[in-house]
């Protein structure tokens, strides 16, 4: 099944003869991998822990070896850890709009930035900046992990990519 993939190309940037285009890819799409992000969470909805239990993961990841199991959900449980704080962060900083979710006890990280993620669709609602569709939390991972994979550090901060995210500028 054929994926599309956006490019953004910089006129600006190529004729100063620096790197011009940038490619966005899905929040379901590991860079370089052939796993899918969205295999490596499902794991852990089933196992919240991060226990490997590896003919589950070889399953689910669709992978071939158990190093990388354990590498992807050990990258998983971070990248969402990541995120969490991330959110938690802008939460914060939007107070008249925002609460931080209650943490309940024994709640996984997943189940934590689920939390998260519904206060922030909930911000985005109350701001009057968010369609009505809900962003999944996948993409607070995914975009957690285009921040820490680029060479460069970006221009932005991971929070304000965060608040664009859930509050788009509309004016």
């Amino acid at each position: 099944m054929p994926i599309r993939i956006v490019s953004i190309i910089c006129r600006a940037a190529k004729e100063a003869g620096r790197q011009y285009s940038k490619r966005i890819l899905p929040p379901f799409v590991i860079p370089y991998c052939q796993i899918v992000r969205v295999g490596v969470l499902e794991y852990l909805r089933r196992y919240p822990d991060g226990s490997l239990v590896y003919a589950i993961g070889l399953e689910l990841l669709g992978a071939w070896d158990r190093r990388t199991v354990r590498r992807h959900v050990a990258q998983a449980l971070r990248l969402i850890g990541a995120a969490c704080l991330g959110l938690a962060q802008l939460l914060s900083g939007l107070a008249a709009y925002a609460s931080l979710p209650e943490p309940r006890l024994g709640q996984s990280a997943a189940e934590d930035l689920e939390d998260l993620a519904r206060e922030a669709d909930r911000v985005g609602r109350r701001a009057g900046g968010a369609s009505a569709a809900q962003i999944p939390a996948v993409v607070y991972v995914h975009l957690v992990d285009v921040f820490e994979r680029s060479r460069r550090p970006l221009s932005i901060s991971l929070t304000y990519a965060l608040r664009v995210l859930v509050v788009p500028d509309t004016s």
